[in-house]
């Protein structure tokens, strides 16, 4: 059976629904930018068909103020043939299809045409609804056809007036076939189309033939018969033009002759009629067809670099890990040296108290057989009722058990182990606390110990218990070192610069052999022939430059060795 993995599935599934959003949004985008065109254009359709019939609808306003047109009209002055020369005249100059006088009772009496085969001279247009009210004194814009030549025009009329009364009637015509004939100066785009409609809801003017003189609106039988008594389109009958209308996404569509269109309407200023332009959006779903190939390919593009970046970070996650874990073993790693360094460091102080451990007998043995005298002869003393001699015995004894007891303290004190403390020292009370761990060995080597004189106020930052290990480690081996010297003497000096503490361990031996110098620190390194690691001054440098400090051992110019131990005297950040 085959097996198609998830993340295909997954993959073709997010591509169909963003091929489904983007259709949807991009057809939603493309109507919008249509219905922006319908809007655009008719606004500019109807400022110019505007701007057009005020241009027309001032000319009757003007010639009904003419002097000599009221006197012809008044019946004082029987100049046919300059006034309809006259009106001739103005026809031609405004681009009028005609221009024409009505006597009181609505016979043409001067007319434009005078010379044309369809002339009005001898007409009456009594019955016209633009003849009434301008009669009766309304300033009229009105659609019909012509009752001669059956065209479609917008009427503009007004009445003459002499003495307060009116007179007769000035009318003028517009062919609306002079606005569908110029598709360039009415900015339509191709492929648009664009209608005026009457408050009858009849189409007045298209530049679609089949739509003029019809409706998009079923006419009941009232309305017929009031376009009929009107005869404002003489006998015709207007037609339903076939048509669906409807709204989606709050855009007005029509769907025309298989044709899809967004419309957009505006109603025009000087004509009771609304102006409504149609934009084809037919091709709207083909229009989808780019969009949805680019984003074939974007998404095609995303997916590969997803599956690259995706191969990279499951790399970059089995590295994260196998660092995790080499991160972990070097944890543990260094945690096992610590502890196996704190056991060396703890190896270390005991081998030193193994090394002193004769000396340190011989200082506790001395006091303990002074005390065993000093208790005897105390017997006696008690005996022979002495008591003050007896008191003297036993403040002695007491001395004794307290050098005892602070031989024994400081040996406790010095082989416990500890944590790293760093804290600020007396750098006497530390060298003299060494002092007297090593005191038993210094006397059985015969050394003479110069006492360190310096101020008791300097402080070193040291963790005072490791410190004392590495001093009781150099003063050891300098010890030890001189047993074979004539002279044995060792001194110390201290100096202080730049909050930094300098302390100089010199000794009177044979100094350090020159060979021995790189190598002196070097663990396992031992010039001791019969005993030693050779770890001691190893530990010592380690444990120094924990303290930020540094050990480092020279030959004195005039004999002998010289250890020097330099240390912060603050806490360094």
């Amino acid at each position: 059976m085959f097996f198609i993995p998830k993340k295909i599935i997954f993959a073709v599934l997010l591509l169909l629904f963003l091929l489904v959003v983007t259709f949807w949004f991009g057809r939603i985008h493309d109507l919008e930018q249509a219905k922006a065109q319908a809007d655009l254009q008719v606004s500019q359709l109807n400022n110019y068909i505007d701007n057009e019939l005020s241009r027309f609808a001032a000319i009757p306003q003007l010639l009904t103020n003419n002097e000599l047109l009221i006197r012809f009209t008044n019946s004082e002055e029987q100049h046919f043939s300059s006034i309809n020369n006259y009106l001739a005249d103005v026809q031609k100059a405004s681009g009028a299809s005609d221009i024409y006088i009505l006597d009181t009772q609505g016979d043409v009496i001067a007319s434009s045409n005078w010379q044309t085969d369809y002339t009005f001279l001898g007409n009456n247009f009594s019955f016209r609804p633009y003849f009434k009210q301008a009669f009766a004194g309304e300033k009229v814009a009105y659609f019909a056809l012509g009752q001669r030549s059956k065209e479609r025009g917008i009427y503009f009329s007004q009445a003459i007036y002499h003495q307060g009364k009116a007179i007769g009637v000035v009318a003028l015509k517009v062919n609306v076939a002079k606005f569908e004939n110029d598709r360039s100066l009415l900015n339509t785009a191709k492929g648009s189309h664009f209608y005026l409609q009457l408050p009858d809801n009849v189409i007045a003017m298209s530049d679609e033939p089949s739509w003029r003189l019809n409706s998009f609106v079923e006419l009941d039988i009232t309305a017929r018969r009031d376009i009929k008594q009107r005869r404002a389109y003489l006998d015709y009958q207007p037609g339903i033009i076939a048509h669906q209308h409807f709204e989606s996404h709050d855009i007005e569509q029509f769907k025309i002759a298989q044709r899809l269109y967004v419309g957009a309407s505006q109603p025009l200023r000087h004509f009771n009629s609304k102006m409504t332009v149609l934009v084809d959006v037919s091709n709207v779903a083909a229009m989808q067809l780019p969009r949805l190939l680019w984003l074939m390919v974007f998404y095609s593009v995303f997916i590969f670099i997803g599956y690259s970046l995706l191969a990279r970070f499951a790399g970059y996650k089995k590295l994260l890990y196998s660092r995790h874990s080499l991160e972990l073993e070097v944890i543990e790693r260094t945690q096992a040296l610590e502890q196996a360094q704190t056991a060396l460091v703890q190896s270390a102080k005991l081998a030193t108290i193994g090394q002193l451990s004769a000396g340190i007998n011989h200082e506790i043995n001395q006091p303990l057989c002074a005390m065993n005298a000093y208790l005897a002869s105390a017997k006696i003393l008690l005996k022979k009722g002495k008591h003050k001699a007896l008191h003297e015995n036993l403040v002695i004894i007491e001395g004794l058990v307290e050098r005892v007891h602070k031989i024994v303290a400081q040996l406790k004190h010095f082989s416990k182990p500890s944590e790293m403390q760093l804290r600020p020292h007396p750098l006497s009370a530390l060298l003299n606390n060494a002092l007297m761990i090593t005191q038993s060995q210094l006397k059985q080597d015969d050394v003479t110990v110069q006492p360190p004189s310096f101020d008791e106020n300097i402080v070193v930052w040291v963790d005072a218990l490791k410190f004392e290990q590495v001093l009781v480690n150099v003063i050891t081996n300098a010890s030890q070192a001189m047993q074979d010297a004539a002279t044995r003497q060792l001194h110390f000096e201290v100096e202080c610069f730049d909050e930094r503490v300098k302390l100089s361990i010199i000794d009177s031996g044979p100094g350090i052999e020159h060979h021995a110098l790189g190598a002196i620190f070097e663990p396992f390194y031992s010039t001791k022939s019969s005993n030693g690691l050779g770890l001691g001054l190893s530990i010592s440098k380690q444990i120094i430059e924990s303290f930020n400090g540094s050990l480092s051992a020279h030959n004195c110019p005039t004999g002998g060795a010289q250890f020097i131990i330099s240390l912060s005297s603050k806490q360094e950040p």
